[in-house]
C-alpha cells in the first residue's frame, strides 16, 4: 500500500484522472439510477393460482389446495406454505427462505404442480407467478355518469395508448369486473324444447369457431382453407342454429334465451370514485423505468390527448399518485442532508485551517458522487433509504481524512517539503486509517443479511454506507495525498472573513485548550489512578440506562406505520350480506369519513380532501401498490373506502389524525362484523398482532379464536380486532337413494345442479385484448331463492325430467367463506392494530403470553398457537441479527488484533461499545422515541463507528509507551493529544446527522431512530470512552503485572 500511496502521490495526472474517473462516472451513474419511493425487491415466494369455477371453498381445499401442498411441500429451500381456498379459486404462495435460487425454486414448482392429474375436469389450469413489490406510480381513475361498458372502453383505449408511450411498459385496467356473455334459458324453454342446458352449451361451442383446414397447392400459389363462424356479439350468438326440423323450421338461441353481453354475473365488484362509477388505470414502473418520468407521461397524454377527448360528464383523475410521495420524501431527505452537510463544513471551518478543511470536505464530494457508480451497476435506487445511507455517511467518511489531512499538514510544518510530507504522512497513517474504515465496514455488513422483508427493506441503508466508505479511502490514499502535496499550510488571512474565521477559530483552540489542561486532563488522571471507580460508575450508567428499556420507559415495538396520504377503512359485513347492502354501509362510512375531514379543515384552517374511493367485494392493498405474499379473495361482504389527503407538505394535519377522527365519527356502527382503517403508505411486518390458531376441529380454532379477539378488545390502545374465519349458510344435496333406480348417478346431480345455478362454461372467445368466457344459465330471477332449487328439474338418462327434490335432499349448513392454511395445515388468524402512543404489539403479545393463552391451552391441550405478522418478522429479523453482530464483532477484532498484534488490546477497544449504546438509548427516551428495527440496526453499525476512536488513543498511547512513558502517562498523554482528532470526528458525524434527528415530518418519522442510535451514540460515547478507555487500559495492565508476579 505503501508503495501505491507514493506512486500516486508523485503522479499528479494518475491521480487527477482516477478522481475525473469518479467524478463523470458517478455523474453518468446517477443520471441512470432509478428513482422510487421505497427499495423493489423480491418476496423470495411463488404463487400458484388455480380458478375452479363454481366451487365452494371446502370443494376448493380438497380438489386444489391439498393436492398443490402434497406436490410442492418437498421443494427445497421452503420456509413455509400459504394457502387460501375461497369460492371459485385456491391460491398456494410458497414462500421461500432468503438466499434460495427463486428462478430454480418456480422452475421446480412448476414440475411438481404439472405432474398432478387429479384436478377436476372443471379446474383450470394452474398459473404460476413469483410475487414481487413491483412499485405502482398511480392510477388514473375514469368516473361518471357513464355504464360500466362505456367506462371501460375509455379506459382500455387509455392504457393501448399509455402502453405505446417509451416511458411507460406496463399498464392495467383494474376495478372492473371480467368479461361475459350469459346465455339465459328459463326452465320453460327448456321443457318446451326438450332441452338441457349442458346440451345448449354444447350446441353453443360447436356452431361457433374458426379453423384452419389446411392448404391447398396449386401451380402458383399455396391457398389457405379456413373454416370462419365464430361469434363476438349478443345478435351473433341468438341467430345460433340450436335444432332444425324436416320442414326446414329451425330453433334459434334467441328463441329459448335471453343472451347478456356484459360482465361476470358472479362477480360483485363494485367501484366508486367521489360517488361515481369508475374505472381505474393502474401504472406501474417497471425495470430501469424512473417514476418521476412515468408520472410526467401520464399527465402529458391526459392533458392532451384524453380529457379532451371524453365525453360530457366523465373524468379522468390522477389518485394514489406515489410520484409526489417520491418528491415529497426525497426533498425532506435532501434537504436535511444539505443541512447536515453544511453543519459538518462548519465544524471543520472551526477546528480546522480553511485548506484543511476545503481538502478534507472534497472528500465528501467525490465519495458521494463515485459511489452512484456501485450503485447503478448493483442495482440500488435512489429511494428514501438510500439517500439515508448517504446522510449517515457524511459525518463517518470525513473521518479518515480529517486523519490524512491533519497528519500531512503537522510534517508539513515539521519538514516544510509539501510533497515528501504528503507521502509521508498518508503513509504513516494508511494502515490505521484502512482498519479503521474495514471495522466500521465489518459493523455495517451484517445489516446486509437481515432475514424477512424488514432486512430488504432496511438493506438499502447499510449498503450505500459501505459504497461511501469504500470510494472515501481510494479518495484519501490514491488522490488526496497528490492535491495535499502542492500546498503548504498557507500564511495569515488576508481578508475581513478570513480574519473573523481565523479569530473564531483561534476562540475553539483556546477553549478546547483549556478544556484539556483543566477537566480533561483531570478526569484522565483520576480514571487511570481510580480505575476501579471509574469502571463501577460507567457499569451503573450502564445499568440505569438498560432499565430505560427493561421497565418500560423506552418501548420495544418492530416497526412504526409509514404514513401516507390516503386513509382506508376496511369494511366487513356479516356472511352472506350481498354487494348491495355492503355497497349501502360503504355510503355510510364514506359520509363520516367526509364530516370528520371537514371538522378537521374547519379547525386547521386547511383544503384537506383531495378525492374518496369506494370498492366493494375486493379489499385492494390499503398502501396502494405492493403486492404482499397472500391472497385476499372477492366476497361481497367486504368493502374499502378511501380518503386521499392532499400532499403532505400542503397540510399541517397528519393522515393518522383523519384516521383517529373518523373512528371516533364511526364509533361500532350495528351490523358490521368487522370495521378497520389504516393510514399507512407501506412498510415490512404486517399487522402488529397476529395469532394464528391451529386446532384438529374447527370448532376449536374458532372458539379459541373468539376468546383471544375479546381478550384484546379489552386491552386499552389495541383497536381494529379482526379474525379472518367465517361462516355462511350454504345448501348441501345428497343423492336420494330412490334416485339410482332412474339411472342417476351423484355426478349427474352436481353437474345439473352447477349448470342451473352457477351455469355451464360453453367456451372462451378471444374478443380484442379480453379473453370472454360464454356461459349458459338459467334467468337471475329463477336461480335466486331456495325454492327455485327445489322446483329446478333434473333430467334423467332416459329423457324424463323430475323435480330435484324427488331424488336429493335439500339441507340447510353452514360452510366457511374461505380457509387459510398454513403448512398444510387449517388456521385461523386474529389481527390487530394498535394506538403506539398507548402500547405497542410487543406489549399486547406479551399480555396474551402471560394469562390468556396458557389458561386457553390449558383447556384446549391440542391447541397450537403461532405469532404471525410483525412478530414472526422481529423473531426472523433479530435472530439474524444477533449472529451477524457476533459475527461483526469476532471481525472488529480481527481487524484490531492485527495491527495491535495484541490479544488484549483490542478487547479494551472493543468494551467501549456498550457504552456507545449510552447515547443511543438516552437519545430515544429524551425525544420520546420507542425502540424499533431501524434503531437496532444504528446501534449496529454504531459499534463499528465508535471503535475508531478508541482505537486512535491506545495507538497514541503505544506509541507514548515505545518512547519511554510510564503507561499511565501514555494514557493521559494520548487522551489530551487525540481529543481534538477524537471530538472532530464525532462531531462531524453527530451533525451530519443532527437536522434528521430533529426532523418532524410524519413521511421520515421511521428512520429518526436510526439517526438518533448513530448520532446520539457517538456524542455521549465519545464522552464516555475518553474515561473508560483509560481506566480499562490501565486495569489491564495491572492485571497482567499482577499475573506476572505470581507466576
Amino acid at each position: 500500500m505503501n508503495r501505491l500511496v507514493d506512486w500516486f502521490a508523485r503522479n499528479g495526472v494518475a491521480a487527477n484522472l482516477l478522481m475525473l474517473l469518479l467524478l463523470l462516472g458517478g455523474a453518468g451513474a446517477a443520471s441512470m439510477v432509478v428513482q422510487e419511493n421505497f427499495p423493489e425487491f423480491s418476496l423470495d415466494a411463488v404463487e400458484v393460482r388455480v380458478r375452479y369455477p363454481g366451487a365452494s371453498p371446502t370443494d376448493v381445499e380438497d380438489a386444489i389446495v391439498r393436492r398443490i401442498e402434497d406436490r410442492v411441500e418437498g421443494v427445497e429451500g421452503i420456509d413455509r406454505l400459504l394457502a387460501t381456498a375461497a369460492e371459485n379459486v385456491g391460491v398456494v404462495t410458497v414462500e421461500l427462505n432468503r438466499g434460495t435460487d427463486l428462478s430454480r425454486a418456480r422452475t421446480d414448482i412448476t414440475s411438481e404442480v404439472d405432474r398432478i392429474t387429479a384436478f377436476p375436469e372443471a379446474a383450470e389450469e394452474p398459473v404460476i407467478t413469483e410475487v414481487t413489490s413491483r412499485e405502482q406510480v398511480l392510477q388514473v381513475a375514469l368516473h361518471g355518469d357513464a355504464s360500466l361498458r362505456v367506462l371501460k372502453d375509455l379506459a382500455q383505449e387509455a392504457e393501448n395508448a399509455l402502453a405505446r408511450t417509451p416511458q411507460i411498459s406496463f399498464v392495467r385496467v383494474d376495478g372492473v369486473p371480467d368479461e361475459e356473455i350469459s346465455i339465459e334459458v328459463s326452465r320453460n324453454a327448456l321443457r318446451r324444447y326438450g332441452l338441457t342446458l349442458g346440451t345448449v352449451a354444447q350446441r353453443v361451442r360447436s356452431g361457433s369457431l374458426d379453423l384452419p383446414g389446411g392448404s391447398i397447392e396449386t401451380s402458383g400459389e399455396e391457398i389457405t382453407v379456413r373454416t370462419e363462424g365464430q361469434n363476438y356479439t349478443a345478435p351473433e350468438f341468438e341467430k345460433l342454429i340450436l335444432r332444425s326440423r324436416s320442414d326446414g323450421a329451425t330453433v334459434r338461441v334467441g328463441d329459448v334465451a335471453t343472451v347478456v353481453d356484459g360482465f361476470d354475473s358472479n362477480s360483485d365488484l363494485i367501484t366508486r370514485f367521489d360517488g361515481a362509477p369508475a374505472v381505474l388505470l393502474t401504472v406501474f414502473r417497471t425495470g430501469d423505468e424512473q417514476a418521476l418520468d412515468v408520472e410526467a407521461a401520464v399527465k402529458r397524454y391526459l392533458n392532451t390527448e384524453l380529457r379532451p377527448s371524453l365525453p360530457r360528464g366523465i373524468e379522468a383523475t390522477v389518485w394514489r399518485n406515489s410520484a409526489d410521495n417520491l418528491r415529497t420524501r426525497l426533498d425532506i431527505m435532501i434537504e436535511n442532508g444539505l443541512l447536515g452537510l453544511v453543519l459538518v463544513l462548519v465544524v471543520l471551518t472551526l477546528f480546522l485551517a480553511p485548506r484543511k478543511a476545503f481538502w478534507t470536505a472534497s472528500g465528501i464530494f467525490l465519495a458521494f458522487v463515485g459511489a452512484f457508480i456501485l450503485m447503478q451497476q448493483l442495482g440500488v435506487s435512489i429511494n428514501m433509504l438510500s439517500v439515508f445511507g448517504f446522510i449517515i455517511a457524511m459525518g463517518i467518511a470525513v473521518d479518515d481524512a480529517i486523519v490524512v489531512v491533519d497528519n500531512v499538514y503537522t510534517e508539513q510544518e515539521r519538514s516544510g517539503a509539501p510533497l515528501e510530507a504528503a507521502v509521508r504522512g498518508t503513509q504513516r497513517v494508511a494502515t490505521p486509517v484502512i482498519f479503521a474504515v474495514l471495522t466500521t465496514i465489518a459493523a455495517f455488513t451484517p445489516l446486509l443479511f437481515v432475514r424477512g422483508t424488514i432486512g430488504k427493506f432496511l438493506g438499502d441503508v447499510p449498503l450505500v454506507v459501505i459504497f461511501i466508505l469504500v470510494v472515501s479511502l481510494v479518495e484519501v490514499l490514491l488522490i488526496l495525498p497528490s492535491h495535499l502535496s502542492h500546498s503548504g499550510p498557507g500564511g495569515a488571512p488576508t481578508t475581513t472573513a478570513g480574519r473573523l474565521l481565523a479569530r473564531a477559530r483561534d476562540g475553539v483552540s483556546d477553549g478546547l485548550e483549556a478544556f484539556v489542561d483543566g477537566p480533561l486532563t483531570t478526569g484522565l488522571r483520576f480514571a487511570t489512578r481510580h480505575y476501579g471507580v471509574t469502571l463501577i460508575g460507567g457499569v451503573a450508567l450502564l445499568v440505569v440506562t438498560f432499565s430505560l428499556v427493561a421497565n418500560g420507559y423506552v418501548k420495544n415495538e418492530f416497526f412504526p406505520s409509514i404514513p401516507g396520504n390516503v386513509v382506508t377503512a376496511q369494511l366487513e359485513m356479516p356472511p352472506g350480506t350481498n354487494a348491495q347492502a355492503t355497497a349501502r354501509m360503504a355510503q355510510r362510512l364514506r359520509t363520516n369519513g367526509l364530516a370528520a375531514l371537514r371538522d378537521l379543515e374547519d379547525q386547521s384552517g386547511e383544503r384537506l380532501l383531495e378525492t374518496t374511493y369506494t370498492t366493494v367485494g375486493r379489499q385492494p392493498v390499503a398502501s396502494g401498490g405492493r403486492t404482499q405474499a397472500g391472497f385476499t379473495a372477492q366476497r361481497p361482504n367486504v368493502a374499502e373506502v378511501s380518503i386521499e389527503m392532499v400532499d403532505a407538505e400542503a397540510r399541517s394535519v397528519p393522515s393518522p389524525r383523519l384516521e383517529e377522527a373518523w373512528r371516533d365519527a364511526v364509533g361500532t356502527p350495528a351490523g358490521v362484523e368487522s370495521l378497520a382503517f389504516a393510514s399507512s403508505a407501506g412498510g415490512p411486518g404486517g399487522a402488529p398482532v397476529s395469532v394464528q390458531l391451529f386446532a384438529p376441529t374447527v370448532d376449536q380454532m374458532t372458539r379459541a379464536a373468539a376468546v383471544v379477539a375479546d381478550t384484546l378488545r379489552r386491552y386499552e390502545g389495541v383497536v381494529d380486532v379482526t379474525s379472518d374465519w367465517e361462516q355462511k349458510q350454504e345448501l348441501e344435496l345428497r343423492l336420494k337413494p330412490s334416485a339410482r333406480s332412474l339411472g342417476l348417478t351423484l355426478d349427474d346431480l352436481a353437474r345439473q345442479a352447477r349448470a342451473g345455478f352457477f351455469g355451464v362454461e360453453s367456451y372462451r372467445l378471444q374478443r380484442g385484448p379480453d379473453e370472454v368466457r360464454v356461459y349458459v344459465r338459467l334467468p337471475a330471477e329463477e336461480r335466486n331463492a331456495v325454492a327455485d332449487l327445489r322446483e329446478y328439474r333434473i333430467r334423467t338418462p332416459e329423457g324424463a325430467a323430475v323435480p330435484l327434490e324427488e331424488v336429493a335432499t335439500v339441507t340447510l349448513g353452514t360452510g366457511p367463506t374461505q380457509i387459510q392454511r398454513q403448512d398444510s395445515r387449517r388456521v385461523v388468524t386474529v389481527t390487530a392494530d394498535v394506538n403506539a402512543a398507548v402500547t405497542t404489539g410487543g406489549e399486547a403479545t406479551a399480555r396474551l403470553q402471560r394469562a390468556t393463552l396458557p389458561a386457553l391451552q390449558a383447556r384446549m391441550p391440542a391447541l397450537d398457537v403461532q405469532f404471525g405478522g410483525q412478530r414472526r418478522e422481529q423473531r426472523k429479523a433479530q435472530g439474524s441479527l444477533q449472529v451477524g453482530f457476533l459475527l461483526a464483532l469476532f471481525a472488529i477484532y480481527g481487524l484490531l488484533a492485527i495491527p495491535f498484534r495484541s490479544y488484549v488490546q483490542p478487547l479494551i477497544i472493543m468494551a467501549t461499545i456498550p457504552f456507545a449504546w449510552i447515547g443511543a438509548l438516552w437519545g430515544h427516551f429524551v425525544l420520546g422515541y420507542n425502540l424499533i428495527m431501524p434503531s437496532l440496526f444504528g446501534i449496529v453499525g454504531l459499534s463499528g463507528v465508535i471503535v475508531n476512536d478508541a482505537l486512535v488513543m491506545i495507538d497514541f498511547a503505544n506509541e507514548e509507551r515505545e518512547r519511554g512513558a510510564s503507561w499511565r502517562e501514555a494514557l493521559v498523554h494520548a487522551g489530551q493529544v487525540r481529543f481534538r482528532p477524537i471530538l472532530l470526528t464525532s462531531l462531524t458525524t453527530f451533525f451530519g446527522l443532527a437536522p434528521f434527528i430533529l426532523e418532524r415530518s410524519v413521511e421520515a418519522q421511521f428512520l429518526v431512530p436510526m439517526a438518533i442510535s448513530l448520532g446520539g451514540g457517538i456524542l455521549l460515547g465519545t464522552a464516555i470512552l475518553m474515561l473508560i478507555v483509560p481506566a480499562l487500559a490501565t486495569l489491564q495492565r495491572d492485571v497482567a503485572a499482577g499475573v506476572r508476579s505470581v507466576f
